[in-house]
């Protein structure tokens, strides 16, 4: 999710309102141990939108497959929701409800790798978004026409605020999601995937939509409207068509070219740095929406407003490139545990600094990252625990441009050619994407093996503590200086600029004795975030 206005959101956030406690709904954390005996597979949502009455009714079918013996199947779905029915495999089943929970009991001992299917007939009135994306919830507004416009948002909160799902970012659906989202006509839906039909009766109108990939939780979603759709067909790097599909609202419908323009620009800019558009069997999707944004996989929210600017000479938009580059770093690589939640956002963030460097030059990154670097506060570990953190413990500013900066320093330890070639080497494995969920150590140990680097050490100090290098530099007599990092039990390579010019030096805690008439320079161009005792820093 977008994170370039940080600091005054994260003031409004702190402006929690009653109802706001009320709805608090967060996910991850702990696997409840009844949840962990069954891995989700599919799931269909059939569900009816009454704008006028802001209440949905439908049905959902959780598709499971056994990796434990069970004779129980525990949903999540908040109470806003009351259930009429339960079946399994079709036959009516009992069930319990107990806070946001549905508990469906089964009339045998199911045995690992055996399937079934829940069905959950459910209907009520959705909460409402309190400040989405960031306090989600469904978002009933009108458009400038007068006609409804319907969000929904759900990534601190999970998607259990709109169907009954094992809600835990460990497990997503490995065989997708089909949705049929009836509306009244004449409004349109917009959701993940390939729309398969719409099929009208009476007054209703259902899009049935389909995706073909792994898709977390918060990453299915519909939005309602009366849009103007267009479309054009994108070649990938691979050579592969995929169609760009953008839903704006009518009275914004002559936004759409130069909105496409700029979806194409960065499109090949994200591909050229982490390889082929993932979803590229499906489609690349933009819906304005009545929030920011979101990175719902190939249905991208967009709320941005059109508030388009330029770096270098190319048109940009800087949350839908974003959410876009989330596409990669949230979507094909997505992390099991929230406690990893950086690698999403500061990888996707890093993608945003590259679009800099890539469309207004290397000095051009190089000065936006120095200013980035003032105002990263340091306050919190990036990885305050390894396992079990939810939705709320994980969010956090940091985890975007300190997440971020990591990268970028990292990219200076390996240089450009092996950096760049190893961090797309992981992105194309299929080991670390769509179904085969990551953790920080798959990401930390795949750039050891690759590089013959041990980078544990490094990203211990940056991800795990709120210490920076401790650079010391002391005179020792007239041209004689000695450099030192006193703070770290690793080697990190620095550049030094002296009178003689500037070199890469390899820094520990023990000193590096260097000869020059002027003081010494350490990092200039800012490649780490650091604090230098002695001598002069850009930072």
């Amino acid at each position: 999710m977008k994170k370039h206005f940080f600091l005054s959101l994260f003031t409004a956030l702190c402006l929690t309102t009653a109802q706001a406690q009320e709805q608090n709904w967060t996910w991850g954390g702990p696997l409840d141990p009844v949840q962990a005996a069954f891995d989700v597979k599919h799931y269909t949502l059939r569900l009816t939108v009454s704008p006028e009455e802001q209440k949905i009714g439908g049905s959902a079918d959780a598709v499971v497959e056994l990796v434990a013996p069970t004779d129980k199947i525990r949903l999540n779905l908040i109470d806003a929701y009351k259930v009429s029915g339960v079946k399994v495999d079709g036959r009516k089943a009992t069930y319990t409800r107990a806070t946001d929970l549905l508990d469906v009991q089964l009339k045998k001992t199911y045995q690992p790798g055996q399937r079934l299917t829940v069905t959950v007939d459910y209907a009520g009135t959705p909460p409402e978004a309190v400040n989405p994306p960031w306090q989600g919830g469904f978002t009933f507004t009108k458009d400038g026409n007068g006609k409804h416009w319907i969000g929904l948002s759900s990534q601190n909160e999970g998607a259990k605020i709109f169907m009954p799902c094992k809600d835990h970012p460990s497990d997503e659906p490995d065989e997708g999601v089909e949705q049929f989202i009836s509306v009244p006509a004449p409004y349109q839906v917009a959701a993940n995937g390939l729309l398969v039909s719409e099929k009208k009766k009476g007054n209703l109108i259902t899009y049935h939509w389909k995706t073909n990939y792994t898709i977390n939780n918060y990453g299915i979603n519909f939005t309602v409207g009366d849009f103007e759709i267009t479309r054009r067909d994108y070649t990938t790097v691979e050579g592969n068509t995929v169609p760009m599909v953008i839903y704006l609202l009518k009275q914004n419908a002559a936004k759409a070219p130069e909105l496409m323009n700029i979806l194409e620009i960065s499109l090949k800019t994200q591909e050229k740095y982490f390889g082929e558009y993932p979803f590229q069997k499906e489609k690349v999707g933009i819906v304005e929406t009545p929030y920011l944004g979101m990175e719902h996989q190939t249905i991208n929210a967009y709320g941005n407003k059109f508030r388009f600017t330029t770096v270098g000479d190319a048109p940009y938009d800087h949350l839908l490139h974003h959410e876009l580059g989330h596409e990669w770093w949230g979507n094909k690589v997505s992390v099991k545990d929230w406690a990893d939640f950086w690698i999403q956002e500061g990888l996707t963030t890093y993608g945003d600094w590259l679009f800099v460097e890539e469309h207004a030059g290397h000095e051009a990154y190089l000065r936006h990252v120095k200013l980035i670097a003032k105002n990263i506060p340091n306050r919190n570990p990036i990885i305050m625990r390894e396992n079990d953190v939810d939705s709320d413990e994980a969010y956090h500013g940091e985890i975007y441009s300190k997440g971020a900066y990591i990268m970028h320093s990292l990219r200076y330890m390996l240089g450009d050619e092996v950096f760049f070639r190893t961090l797309k080497k992981f992105i194309l494995d299929p080991a670390y994407t769509y179904k085969n969920q990551v953790k920080t150590a798959d990401l930390q140990e795949f750039f050891t093996k690759e590089t013959g680097r041990d980078i544990k050490p490094f990203f211990n100090l940056y991800l795990r503590t709120t210490e920076v290098p401790e650079v010391v530099i002391e005179q020792k007599s007239g041209n004689s200086y000695t450099i030192r990092i006193p703070n770290i039990n690793f080697t990190l390579p620095m550049e030094v600029r002296i009178d003689s010019g500037t070199q890469r030096l390899d820094l520990s805690n023990k000193p590096v004795e260097v000869t020059s008439k002027t003081a010494p320079v350490v990092d200039e161009k800012g490649w780490y975030l650091k604090n230098v005792v002695a001598g002069e820093s850009t930072l």
